[in-house]
């Protein structure tokens, strides 16, 4: 496990990078030391990624640019994004997969138990 500024990263079952958001505000430093982390845990094999944004606060651009696509395709074998089961939560979700547009499998889960079931069948 490693514990940054504005996250909780962990390695689950093995084979799942989770990256757990705090209610920080992030920086532009936050994003680097939150990526490298969960791009170490994934090594050296492109593991898949949930990032639990459910207690998060909304990025500002210069982060949300950091955390595009192109970052997690060479790192990544897919991307969950898990969200406040709200209108407001998808809205986010929707917002940054539209931002991001990873190059990898990527979906939004409300349920955890749901977004590692999936993620486990794409490692």
């Amino acid at each position: 496990m490693v514990e940054t500024r504005t996250a909780v990263i962990e390695l689950v079952e093995e084979c799942i990078v989770v990256a757990r958001i705090g209610d920080q505000a992030q920086t532009l430093d936050d994003a680097h030391e939150n990526l490298a982390a969960c791009m170490r845990l994934a090594a050296p094999d492109r593991k898949p990624l949930m990032v639990d944004i459910r207690t998060a606060r909304p990025l500002v651009p210069e982060v949300r640019h950091y955390y595009t696509g192109e970052h997690l395709d060479v790192a990544f074998a897919a991307f969950g994004l898990l969200v406040r089961g709200s209108p407001v939560g998808q809205m986010m979700g929707n917002f940054y997969l539209k931002v991001a547009r990873p190059g990898i499998p990527a979906r939004i889960f409300s349920d955890e138990p749901k977004a590692l079931t999936w993620l486990r069948a794409r490692r």
